[in-house]
């Protein structure tokens, strides 16, 4: 035995072992300090919750949801909140949404927050969640039937309904055509809501297609049809008010006209816009595209009223309400003559409008 020690082969080989040893006694140090070093100034019962998290959700990444959960009340940071989810859902990651701190939400953000999660199910995505701590915030988030969704399965499908019968009459769809029979359908019963009784809605119609018929054509540059837009109604019986919120996750208004073809008729639109109207950024541009400047700019023929110039038309003939428009890097809202510009980009579109007992009808 007191040979084997002393051979160079022995010695060699333990030698190595010790000096492993020592590289991982050393990079283990290194990783309890930078441990350390993250959880200074965070609370045991902090810590405590996050190795439960780590264990309970292995390889998840949270995302916390804003304390204020409006798309229109606090813009940037939901579109902030939108884009580490789309960057996630991009590379495949398993989520975690973090709701418990929420203090305020409304129905423009529950509709971003189901639509986004229908995504991920729909690409097998695992995606969760917690429960908001405020009373308030977690009826709501309860009533629009997210945790009732949070664990079925969904395919890639054309269209989605995920209602939840209840005392708001809270209904949301989703589709990637136009659907002029589920519009008539959800009219019927928003009027019922505002006047008692089914009553033709023109204004909130033609948003409606409107909309419908944007997404289709332009969500996804040189793809028509392959995006989903999303419609969220929120009947408030008592009030005599329904809320309406519809969003598509595409390219939005502005990067949809910055690549028009050469065959287009907007080709070149800049230049012709430029000479007529001194625009400084694109908060002014909205302004007069919804006044329908832009088409006869370019056209030189009068505007017809299609697209978003349509429903600020509509708006401005007491047939909506409370319109608000959120499209790339602006935020506006008409009715206020509110245009302002964002620090914060969303890729897509958001139209909110409400439909009240003193708005335009036909029994």
């Amino acid at each position: 035995m007191r040979k084997l020690y002393t051979k160079n082969s022995y010695k060699k080989f333990h030698k190595k072992y010790a000096e492993d040893r020592n590289i991982r006694r050393l990079k283990h140090n290194e990783w309890l300090a930078h441990k350390y070093r993250l959880q200074q100034g965070v609370s045991y019962d902090n810590v405590k919750e996050n190795n439960a998290f780590k264990q309970e959700y292995p390889r998840y990444v949270k995302v916390i949801a804003p304390d204020i959960f409006s798309f229109i009340k606090n813009t940037e940071e939901v579109i902030k909140f939108i884009g580490n989810l789309k960057k996630l859902y991009d590379s495949k990651q398993k989520t975690y949404v973090v709701l418990r701190n929420i203090q305020e939400i409304d129905y423009s953000a529950i509709i971003v927050l189901l639509s986004i999660m229908v995504k991920f199910k729909a690409q097998k995505i695992y995606f969760d969640g917690n429960f908001p701590l405020n009373i308030e915030v977690k009826k709501a988030i309860i009533a629009s039937g997210f945790f009732d969704n949070l664990y079925k399965k969904f395919e890639d499908n054309y269209s989605y309904d995920i209602s939840k019968i209840n005392s708001n009459g809270i209904h949301t769809h989703a589709s990637r055509n136009v659907d002029s029979l589920l519009s008539s359908k959800l009219i019927n019963s928003a009027s019922e809501a505002v006047w008692g009784e089914p009553r033709r809605c023109q204004g909130v119609q033609r948003t409606l297609i409107e909309l419908m018929q944007n997404t289709n054509n332009h969500a996804e540059i040189g793809k028509p049809g392959e995006k989903h837009w999303w419609l969220s109604i929120n009947q408030n019986a008592k009030a005599k008010e329904v809320s309406f919120s519809f969003v598509d996750f595409g390219v939005g208004v502005f990067t949809n006209l910055g690549n028009k073809p050469k065959k287009s008729k907007f080709f070149g639109w800049t230049n012709k816009l430029l000479e007529a109207f001194n625009y400084t950024d694109n908060a002014s541009l909205l302004k007069l595209i919804l006044d329908g400047e832009l088409h006869k700019t370019v056209t030189g023929k009068h505007y017809r009223g299609k697209g978003l110039p349509g429903i600020a038309e509509v708006m401005r003939r007491n047939q909506i309400s409370n319109l608000h428009i959120i499209t790339n890097n602006v935020f506006c809202c008409p009715s206020e003559n509110i245009y302002k510009p964002l620090n914060a980009s969303f890729s897509g579109t958001f139209v909110y409008w409400e439909l009240r007992e003193n708005n335009e009808s036909c029994k």
